[in-house]
């Protein structure tokens, strides 16, 4: 039996949300990213992708997405809008189950960034796709963070779960220390392929 596109997105969006194994894709910005991940406590593979460092927060990076060592089933893009369709693109074609598109100037920029935004939804394809202009995403379960700022998590047990269209408002709710913890927290911000009811 073959799998329908909704099952396949709805496979790769617990796949982005779960991961195994996230690829984080850009420059210095990843420092943050990779250190917020490595704090929480995530156990699954990390890898980088740079042509242009060896290293990036004491971890090595290959040139390429194709250079990766399977299809992660997370990636952080943490580059310019304008190479985000074509990194989006190649992840898709890897098999990658989704990513976070952290970078601004899509929709909310005018006509220019709503073609451009329509450009990176058709590279995704059936990959979940958060974003673009979002903060990310938080797994406190895993540890797993794709996430463009501070927060103040930790890892739990279990928890519920925050989806907020404001990267934000969901940032300031991680510094909340009331009793109900938190186990995701998602910015979905442009909300181009997910939205808040996915």
């Amino acid at each position: 039996m073959h799998d329908t596109g909704t099952d396949l997105r709805r496979r790769n969006l617990e796949r982005l949300l779960a991961p195994r194994h996230v690829a984080f894709v850009g420059g210095r910005h990843l420092t943050w990213v990779l250190r917020s991940c490595k704090d929480i406590g995530y156990g699954g593979e990390i890898w980088v992708v740079n042509p242009q460092r060896s290293e990036i927060a004491g971890i090595a990076c290959v040139p390429s997405v194709a250079d990766l060592p399977e299809a992660p089933d997370a990636a952080y893009l943490a580059v310019p809008a304008a190479e985000c369709v074509a990194v989006t693109r190649e992840l898709a074609a890897r098999g990658a189950g989704g990513c976070v598109c952290y970078a601004a100037g899509f929709a909310e920029a005018g006509p220019e960034g709503r073609a451009l935004q329509e450009q990176l939804v058709e590279a995704a394809g059936d990959m979940a796709l958060l974003g673009p202009n979002c903060y990310g995403l938080l797994n406190y379960l895993s540890g797993a963070a794709l996430w463009a700022s501070q927060h103040g998590g930790t890892k739990v047990e279990r928890g519920v779960a925050l989806v907020s269209q404001s990267g934000n408002v969901a940032l300031n709710l991680t510094m909340t220390q009331r009793s109900v913890p938190l186990s995701h927290v998602l910015s979905v911000g442009n909300q181009a392929a997910l939205g808040l009811e996915d």
